[in-house]
């Protein structure tokens, strides 16, 4: 897995595919691998940049200083420019949505398109920031994340009928959590209190040019989609896709779905020769 330093800061990434470039970003507590039944398909017709988000994967572990939403979109403009690759789409999963929005409010110019998968552009709400922020409270002094806190993040990420439906890819989840380093831990409890206090976005979404495209769960109980239908209404322009049978993970949940919307959406775009009549594994 290539890296790029950035701030003294070393970022791992995956390189997969050729074509028009995408900038694939992941959620809070998942990595790279969250997009690995997109990129089957998307690696075929482009290119696929998948970082792992700071404190997340192979990525370095980083403290709460100087990490800003605005901090993380411009990490990863840097890594696009020390690819040389001036002109992308992003695709955000959740968390990534909110520096993928950053960046296409920025960087116009650059960002081609934007995708946002189960993500909220507005603050949290007071009782699930205190939620969210007393979870991370406990992880912090425990320094572990135990049985019974495993289980209260799990149904963040699932609802009880996604546990059921999708158990391997629950169970890979807690797995993974499991056995996170101490320091690791330490790194995304800083990430995370700076995610889950962040400000509303929604004010500053007009400026969002783009082609937009929002996909949301209908299932999905961490954003609902009535925010999804409020980043609709407020983007210019932007298309609203619900996928049945879906909660906050999607891409994991209903990936076919997912990956039939996403590549419909990316061969309308100016730059991207992609001929849907010809893909006969849709």
């Amino acid at each position: 897995m290539p890296s790029f330093t950035v701030n003294d800061r070393e970022l791992h990434y995956l390189d997969q595919g050729s074509g028009f470039p995408l900038l694939l970003g992941h959620s809070f507590l998942w990595d790279s691998r969250v997009w690995a039944r997109q990129l089957q398909s998307l690696s075929e017709h482009f290119r696929c940049i998948v970082p792992d988000l700071w404190s997340h994967g192979q990525s370095q572990v980083v403290s709460e200083s100087g990490l800003s939403i605005e901090s993380l979109a411009e990490d990863h403009h840097q890594l696009m420019q020390h690819l040389n690759i001036d002109r992308y789409s992003v695709l955000g999963m959740s968390t990534a949505g909110l520096w993928g929005a950053k960046l296409a409010m920025k960087y116009p110019d650059a960002v081609a398109s934007l995708v946002l998968i189960g993500s909220s552009l507005s603050d949290e709400t007071v009782t699930k920031k205190q939620q969210y922020l007393q979870l991370i409270d406990t992880v912090e002094t425990q320094v572990e994340l135990t049985p019974e806190l495993l289980d209260s993040i799990v149904q963040i990420y699932f609802s009880e009928e996604a546990q059921v439906l999708y158990p391997a890819v629950v169970e890979t989840f807690r797995f993974d959590l499991m056995f996170l380093e101490p320091e690791q831990i330490r790194g995304l409890v800083s990430l995370g209190r700076v995610l889950f206090q962040r400000q509303s976005m929604l004010e500053d979404v007009a400026a969002i040019g783009c082609p937009t495209l929002i996909i949301t769960g209908e299932n999905d109980s961490a954003y609902p989609v009535s925010d999804a239908q409020a980043q609709h209404d407020l983007i210019p322009g932007s298309q609203l896709a619900l996928i049945e049978n879906a909660g906050h993970m999607p891409t994991l949940e209903q990936p076919d779905q997912v990956n039939l919307i996403l590549l419909n959406f990316l061969a309308s775009m100016d730059g991207v020769d992609l001929d849907m009549s010809k893909l006969d594994y849709l």
